[in-house]
C-alpha cells in the first residue's frame, strides 16, 4: 500500500470520527432541549400519568415471612474472592417477576461481609449495555488504584478487579455498595476529560449508543448514569465485622437482620422505570425486596437492625410504632454516644445500626415511613407502611441495656488544630435540570479547591445549600464530623458519611459545617449529594490529597 493510500486512509478515518462527535454533540443538545420544554412543561401540568402504587403492587405478595438478603459468600473465609455479574435480569420484586438490572440475579445485591484486616477481590463482569464500575459506601480504603476508585470504567462486555486492603482498625459496622457510573460509555484510554482507562475500552464512542445531555451546549459536560443503575437495582449491603462484639455479653450473640430499603417504579410491561426518574411519581417501597413482610419476635426478645438505605433519590423517616430505637452504630461507625430515638431519616445512602427490643406481650407493630417533605421544590412523602413486627412466642428474659460510648467510636475532632476552612456551595438551576458545586458542574480533571488537603491534618468545611430542597453531602473514604447545623452547635455523637444539609428558608441557606480528618490515603476523595439524579448531573466534585 503506497503512503498516499495509507495517509488517505488515516484521513478518512480521523474524519469520521470528527462526524461521529459532531452527531453526538447535535444529538445531545436535541436531547437537552426536549428535557428542558418537558421539565417546564411538568412545571405547569400534571406529570405523564403513571400506574399508581396499587397498579403497580398488582401481582405483588404483601405480609410474607421477612427474609434477609442472601450472603455473596457463604465459605467464612477471612479472604474473600467473589464474582459480580452485572447484568440486566427479570427477578422478583414483592413476588412480582419485574424487568431491571441486577448484581447477580437479584434486585437487593448479595450482602458481602469482610473482616477487619483481611483483603476482598471483587470481579466485576459487565453484561449490560452500557459503562458500569462500582463505589464501597463507607469503606475506609484507598481511593486509587483498583480499590475504591469511582473513575475507574468498565465498558459494555468487559470486566475489571477490585482489591479492597482492608485495614485492621476498621470500624466494625455496616455499608453498602453500588453503581458509581459516571456515563453511559467509557472515554478512550489516556483521555483527560473521562474517566481512568481500563481494559476493554474501545478507542471511540460506540455510534449505536445513546448519547447524554450536557446541562448546556458547549459545557462538555456529560450526565452519569448512577440514578438508573441505582434505581434498576444495582446496590446491596455490606457488613465489616460484627459490631455484636461492642456491646455488653448478653448482646453479643442477639439476632441480627440486614433491613435494605429500595423503592421501584414499575411501568405498564413491569420494566422499573429509567431515563427521567420521578421521585414524586408513585412508588412501591420495599424492605430486601419485599412487600410489606412480617418480621417475628419473641416478647422482650432484643435484635440489631441493619438499616440501609440503599435507593437512588428518595427518603425514610422511620418510626416503629410504639417503639424506640437504640442507635449503637450510624454510617457505619460506633458512636460516641448512644441514643434512643423515636424516628431516624435515612436519606439516599444513609445507615444505621440499631437494636430493638421488643414488648413484653404477644401483639403486632407497624414498621413505616413517616410522612415528610424535604422542602419547597423537594419531595412530599406519604405515611406508607413498611414492615409488620408481630410479637409472638413465650417470652425470653430481658437483656441489657446500652448507653454511653461504644468501644472504637473515634475520637472527638472539636478541640483538634484546623489545617484548613473550606466553602462548598450547593446551587442549582431554575428549571432544576443542572445541579452546581462552587458553580460548576462535575468535571473529572477539575477539582472543586485549587489548594489539595494533606494527609495527616484535619479541614473545617462549610457546605452551604443556596436551593429550596435538602441535599444529603456524602464524603468517599472518610466519615467527618458535624460541628452546627444551621448556626447551632451540635454535641458530638457520631461520625457520618451522609448527612443532609438543610434547604434555603426565607432567602437564608442552610448551612452545616463539618470536620474532615484526612488521616491517611492521598488520592481524589469524591463528595457529592447524594440524590442520584442530582450528582448525575452535576452536583458533584473532588478534593486532591496529598502527602
Amino acid at each position: 500500500m503506497s503512503d498516499d493510500t495509507v495517509a488517505a486512509a488515516e484521513a478518512h478515518r480521523q474524519q469520521t470520527r470528527r462526524t461521529r462527535r459532531l452527531l453526538h454533540a447535535m444529538t445531545a443538545v436535541a436531547l437537552l432541549i426536549t428535557a428542558a420544554v418537558g421539565t417546564a412543561a411538568m412545571a405547569d401540568t400534571p406529570p405523564d400519568p403513571h400506574p399508581s402504587t396499587a397498579d403497580q403492587e398488582q401481582g405483588m405478595h404483601p405480609g410474607r415471612p421477612f427474609h434477609d438478603p442472601a450472603d455473596a459468600d457463604t465459605a467464612g473465609s477471612q479472604d474473600l474472592n467473589i464474582t459480580l455479574g452485572a447484568a440486566d435480569t427479570r427477578f422478583e420484586v414483592g413476588g412480582r417477576k419485574v424487568y431491571g438490572q441486577s448484581y447477580n440475579g437479584s434486585f437487593v445485591a448479595p450482602t458481602i461481609r469482610m473482616t477487619p484486616g483481611s483483603t476482598v477481590t471483587i470481579k466485576l463482569v459487565n453484561h449490560l449495555s452500557v459503562a458500569t464500575n462500582l463505589h464501597f459506601h463507607g469503606l475506609h480504603v484507598s481511593p486509587e488504584g483498583q480499590s475504591d476508585d469511582p473513575f475507574l470504567c468498565v465498558a459494555p462486555g468487559a470486566e475489571t478487579t477490585y482489591q479492597l486492603a482492608i485495614p485492621a482498625n476498621h470500624p466494625q459496622g455496616t455499608f453498602w455498595y453500588h453503581s458509581h457510573a459516571m456515563g453511559k460509555t467509557c472515554p478512550p484510554p489516556g483521555s483527560t476529560d473521562g474517566m481512568d482507562g481500563m481494559d476493554g475500552m474501545s478507542d471511540t464512542p460506540d455510534p449505536s449508543a445513546t448519547p447524554s445531555a450536557p446541562s448546556s451546549p458547549g459545557t462538555g459536560f456529560t450526565p452519569g448514569d448512577v440514578m438508573n443503575q441505582v434505581f434498576a437495582g444495582l446496590s446491596g449491603a455490606i457488613i465489616v465485622g460484627d459490631d455484636r462484639t461492642l456491646l455488653p455479653r448478653d448482646l453479643r450473640y442477639t439476632t441480627t437482620h440486614t433491613m435494605v430499603l429500595k423503592d421501584v417504579q414499575l411501568d405498564s410491561t413491569g420494566h422499573i422505570v429509567q431515563g427521567f426518574i420521578n421521585s414524586k411519581a408513585p412508588t412501591v417501597r420495599l424492605v430486601n425486596g419485599q412487600l410489606r413482610p412480617v418480621l417475628t419476635m419473641k416478647p422482650n426478645e432484643t435484635q440489631l437492625w441493619r438499616l440501609v438505605n440503599a435507593g437512588a433519590n428518595i427518603s425514610y423517616q422511620l418510626q416503629l410504632d410504639g417503639y424506640q430505637f437504640t442507635v449503637v452504630g450510624e454510617d457505619g461507625v460506633p458512636v460516641n454516644q448512644v441514643s434512643t430515638p423515636d424516628r431516624l431519616l435515612l436519606p439516599p445512602g444513609k445507615r444505621y445500626d440499631v437494636l430493638v427490643t421488643a414488648s413484653d406481650h404477644p401483639g403486632t407493630a407497624t414498621l413505616r415511613n413517616v410522612a415528610f417533605n424535604t422542602g419547597p421544590i423537594g419531595d412530599n412523602y406519604p405515611d406508607v407502611p413498611l414492615a409488620t413486627i408481630k410479637v409472638a412466642g413465650h417470652p425470653v428474659p430481658k437483656k441489657s441495656t446500652v448507653s454511653g460510648s461504644i468501644p472504637t467510636a473515634p475520637a472527638d475532632l472539636s478541640a483538634v488544630p484546623v489545617a484548613q476552612h473550606r466553602t462548598v456551595d450547593f446551587t442549582q438551576s431554575s428549571d432544576n435540570m443542572s445541579y452546581y458545586i462552587n458553580g460548576k458542574q462535575f468535571a473529572m480533571d477539575s477539582p472543586a479547591f485549587d489548594t489539595p488537603a494533606k494527609v495527616g491534618t484535619v479541614e473545617e468545611w462549610t457546605i452551604v445549600n443556596h436551593t429550596g430542597v435538602d441535599h444529603p453531602f456524602h464524603l468517599h473514604t472518610n466519615a467527618f464530623q458535624v460541628v452546627s447545623v444551621n448556626g447551632v452547635a451540635q454535641p458530638y455523637t457520631a461520625r457520618d458519611d451522609t448527612v443532609p444539609v438543610p434547604h434555603e428558608v426565607n432567602g437564608v441557606p442552610g448551612q452545616i459545617v463539618i470536620r474532615v480528618d484526612f488521616a491517611d490515603f492521598p488520592g481524589k476523595w469524591m463528595f457529592h449529594c447524594h440524590i442520584a439524579a442530582h450528582e448525575d448531573f452535576g452536583m458533584m466534585s473532588y478534593i486532591n490529597v496529598v502527602p
